[in-house]
């Protein structure tokens, strides 16, 4: 894939995107393959993932995440058909996958093109070490902000962003972004073509 990696100091470049994330499995009265089970997941964001054991998968187990991955509210009689397994089997399974902390959630996915936001950029963080904390409270509440990762290199931080014009980006990389006490400097790198987007992978 192309890219186009701009030096923050002279932002004056376009650039485009669209995508984002998996639905809510529903059940036969309607509610979530993870469903009536699903509601309520723990948040990524929560702070202790490093410290969760690895859960063990067998065959079936991947097998319904892949078919998660592909449709978020599947049934869960067709869940349970495609997977060779008995409907009471594939409930068991899913509550064991969400009670374990496999399974966190289910979210609609949407073509932020359909919603105005054409432009999608990476952009690469350099922070001032003693301020971490309080850069990473403002990348969580930035609301152009996809994704954001903490990273190790010459920056501290990537964060994906999606917005409508050059304006907007401009506006979030030079009046938020580079005027933060916390940040040093910033690379920005546009989007080009978004060539694969899973909302997951297994082992």
């Amino acid at each position: 894939m192309r890219r186009r990696d701009v030096d923050d100091d002279d932002l004056e470049e376009t650039g485009g995107g669209a995508g984002a994330d998996r639905s809510a499995a529903r059940s036969d009265d309607g509610e979530g393959a993870a469903g009536r089970r699903g509601r309520g997941g723990r948040d990524a964001r929560d702070g202790d993932e490093a410290a969760r054991p690895v859960v063990s998968l067998d065959r079936v187990d991947r097998r319904i995440l892949e078919l998660l991955r592909d449709d978020g509210r599947l049934p869960v009689a067709a869940l349970a058909e495609r997977a060779g397994i008995s409907r009471a089997n594939a409930y068991t399974r899913l509550e064991r996958l969400r009670t374990e902390g496999v399974i966190l959630g289910f979210a609609a996915q949407v073509d932020s093109g359909r919603l105005g936001l054409g432009i999608a950029a990476l952009i690469l963080i350099a922070g001032r070490q003693p301020a971490w904390r309080s850069l990473r409270e403002q990348l969580l509440h930035m609301s152009e902000v996809e994704f954001c990762a903490f990273t190790t290199g010459e920056y501290d931080a990537l964060i994906l962003v999606r917005v409508p014009d050059v304006e907007t980006l401009r506006d979030v990389i030079l009046e938020r972004l580079q005027s933060s006490p916390a940040v040093r400097a910033t690379q920005t790198v546009f989007v080009l073509d978004e060539v694969l987007r899973r909302p997951y992978v297994l082992p």
